[in-house]
């Protein structure tokens, strides 16, 4: 009997296994090509710790699987411990991974024979982004990098260590005994994130020799320290005679015979082997995916307000039949760029995780991703939030004119950078029925704060920098105060009459109170407002009930905004 096809639901997204992609490949082919290594990480549904996204939750299981057939055999790790990014040493005998408990990452082999974890030393590893955490220099010799002095992996530490921090001393100051006091000067160095040193270990012997970053270092240490690391975000193949389109190079052998592939198909998630122009799946995970109705996705080009030829993604409600013009929610986020040659994550109907935007299309919304390239501001008297406009709203006309969407029933949203895109665009326009603004900074005069790192004798220089970055804020606000306002939603909040809902981390290095004097803001002048705090999140939402209760609200607050239009919104 065959099983009913539903749309997709939040369950199903809190079921699938991601393959993170900034802690080391989790793919690796043996030196003789025979057997592939990987590391499967827990889903949300599944996981028994959270608030480890950047790890994959930290509790990746270590699996074996010969690539000429049957099932992949687990190297098990010892009790509370998770693999990251294996690596076989040149002789086949051992893998090397970082293994975690959530609190640390430490460098570990494991004996493929015996299937015994070893770990080396119990220093912390530096979190490596898209590049190794480990070269073997020859069968006994692993080189690695750790942070300096034991310090904590950054991104483990960094999301719980304000609200951590934060309980010991309020419970010392309210115990009276002991004094809070924390001092900051201005002759204080800046904090470096960026310290580490490298390590040649010897696990025959235990020896460990520390190579210093700024030192001299072997020539071993040296091709390590620049060695290549992945593309970010990853690049799919695309169109191609073998592999699905979507599918992803995680794995070869040095000669080329032999090629692993990760495709995230919309039915499921597959370990593919393509060898002498044959294709074999040699591993299936995500299987629920093929109950799910999918979502059609389509790519329409438009043309900005200044001129640039470029793309938006259409994503359809499943069921969509030619002639349907649907509600929409346009996915705004600055620098934005719309290809199928990269696997953005709001690509695919299969992606774990906060930002799956397939789930709008469930509920019956069309989703417009535009392209959102960043102007040069010395080509463009404009500020960055007045030249916002100039892709958005082509795309929306875009959609409107393919037939794809109802005009009348349009939202924006966007999360972090595209948060605040979203507060300038209602500010900007009023083609939108309502906002949705995640994450959100409203008040540039305001966001150097960072709760993270409050409770520590810390100075953080970074502000000038992430300003310049992500604003064209090129000085400090007694420089230029009045840039500072015009990109600022919060002081022309007064043009604001789309309804917005707010959400928000009370532990985001985002102060919380951006959401915050936004909402009172909207609220003193009247306008419908709402904003949702979660306590204990960061910038991206990872508790799966918090994820699970945002996109409740979201789609709710999409549905009675379309359900109250009594006419179109006044500019249309």
């Amino acid at each position: 009997m065959a099983i009913m096809q539903h749309p997709l639901s939040i369950d199903d997204v809190l079921g699938l296994r991601s393959f993170p992609y900034l802690c080391g490949p989790q793919f690796d082919l043996d030196p003789g090509g025979q057997r592939l290594a990987f590391c499967l990480p827990k889903s949300l549904s599944e996981a028994s710790r959270f608030f480890l996204d950047a790890i994959g939750g930290g509790e990746g299981e270590l699996l074996v699987l010969d690539l000429e057939g049957g099932t992949p055999s687990e190297l098990p790790m010892p009790a509370g411990l998770g693999a990251l990014s294996p690596v076989w040493s040149p002789d086949g005998s051992m893998i090397a991974v970082a293994v975690t408990d959530g609190s640390f990452i430490h460098p570990a082999i494991v004996h493929v024979d015996s299937g015994k974890t070893q770990i080396l030393i119990e220093r912390n590893l530096d979190l490596p982004g898209p590049r190794p955490f480990f070269e073997w220099i020859d069968d006994r010799t692993l080189v690695f990098e750790m942070t300096l002095g034991n310090a904590p992996t950054l991104w483990l530490d960094i999301e719980k260590r304000g609200a951590l921090a934060s309980i010991a001393q309020w419970r010392n100051a309210w115990n009276g005994r002991q004094t809070t006091a924390s001092r900051l000067t201005s002759e204080q160095p800046a904090v470096r994130w960026d310290q580490s040193e490298f390590a040649a270990f010897d696990v025959q012997t235990g020896e460990c020799r520390i190579v210093a970053r700024d030192g001299e270092q072997p020539r071993s240490v040296q091709r390590f320290a620049g060695r290549q690391a992945s593309d970010y975000p990853p690049r799919c193949v695309g169109e191609n005679d073998w592999v699905p389109p979507e599918s992803l190079k995680v794995a070869a052998d040095p000669e080329g015979r032999k090629t692993i592939y990760l495709a995230r198909s919309d039915d499921a998630t597959r370990v593919l082997l393509l060898s002498y122009g044959k294709v074999t799946t040699l591993f299936e995970s995500d299987a629920h995916m093929g109950d799910v109705l999918a979502s059609p996705m389509t790519l329409l080009p438009f043309t900005t307000a200044t001129g640039g030829p470029e793309s938006l993604r259409l994503i359809l409600p499943p069921g969509h039949r030619a002639g349907d013009r649907h509600p929409a929610v346009v996915w705004v986020y600055p620098g934005m760029s719309v290809t199928d040659t990269l696997l953005h994550r709001q690509n695919r109907i299969n992606e774990a995780g906060a930002f799956n935007l397939h789930l709008l299309a469930a509920s019956g919304f069309a989703v417009i991703v535009p392209a959102m390239p960043v102007e040069d501001t010395g080509r463009d008297a404009r500020e960055p939030a007045e030249r916002l406009a100039d892709c958005v709203v082509p795309a929306v006309d875009a959609a409107v004119e393919a037939g794809f969407v109802n005009r009348d029933h349009v939202h924006v949203a966007g999360h972090s950078l595209g948060g605040w895109a979203t507060l300038a665009l209602l500010a900007e326009t009023d083609i939108f029925r309502s906002g949705i603004a995640m994450a959100a900074t409203s008040n540039l005069l305001g966001g150097g704060d960072d709760v993270r790192l409050r409770y520590d004798d810390l100075c953080s220089d970074d502000r000038a920098a992430m300003m310049q970055a992500n604003y064209d804020l090129p000085g400090a606000p007694w420089e230029m105060p009045e840039r500072y306002i015009r990109n600022s939603p919060l002081f022309s909040v007064e043009t604001i009459t789309a309804p917005v809902l707010l959400l928000h981390g009370d532990q985001d290095y985002v102060p919380i109170a951006q959401s915050e004097q936004m909402f009172s803001a909207l609220r003193e002048l009247g306008r419908r407002a709402e904003l949702v705090r979660y306590w204990g999140e960061a910038h991206v939402l990872e508790s799966p009930a918090n994820i699970a209760d945002a996109w409740r609200r979201i789609i709710a607050w999409l549905e009675a905004s379309s359900a109250s239009a009594l006419a179109p919104p006044p500019g249309l």
